[in-house]
């Protein structure tokens, strides 16, 4: 997991050269009129504009991915993404491993909450736990996008 700001460069030269590409495109493109769906900016990687409303840590999802790492990039409004590192003792609600590279989760204990504001990004590589779209205080709407990167496009 790495947790970062678009706007601090300091470690950018330390990551692979996709993860860079994709982290300059987020920094590089104005989201604001951009529709929400799925697109392929780059051979190497897909976006997802989404919007979304914020629900409640115990609401929301937690899950991970086998094939695709994810990195959330907040655009407007302000969420929490809860992380734990992986363990034997996690328990699959619903396995669409194969169909969409998702598994979702009973419940997690032990996780560490990451504030996304504005600017903020978050990588989860796969068979990292993660519980993104969570409120901070009050329920918000929020508009983030998600990048996918396969992971052998790192090998």
């Amino acid at each position: 997991m790495i947790y970062g700001n678009i706007d601090n460069h300091s470690m950018l030269d330390a990551y692979h050269p996709v993860l860079r590409k994709a982290i300059r495109y987020l920094a590089g493109t104005d989201f604001s009129q951009m529709d929400f769906g799925v697109y392929q900016p780059d051979a190497d990687f897909k976006i997802q504009v989404i919007d979304h409303t914020t629900k409640e840590h115990g609401v929301a999802r937690a899950e991970y991915h086998n094939l695709r790492l994810d990195i959330h990039f907040s655009i407007t409004g302000n969420e929490t993404v809860y992380y734990r590192n992986p363990a034997s003792d996690i328990v699959v609600a619903e396995d669409a491993l194969e169909e969409r590279d998702v598994a979702f989760l009973e419940s997690l204990d032990d996780e560490i909450a990451f504030p996304l504001d504005k600017g903020d990004y978050v990588i989860f590589f796969p068979q990292e736990l993660h519980r993104p779209g969570c409120a901070r205080g009050e329920i918000a709407k929020v508009k983030k996008i998600v990048v996918k990167i396969d992971m052998d496009r790192l090998n």
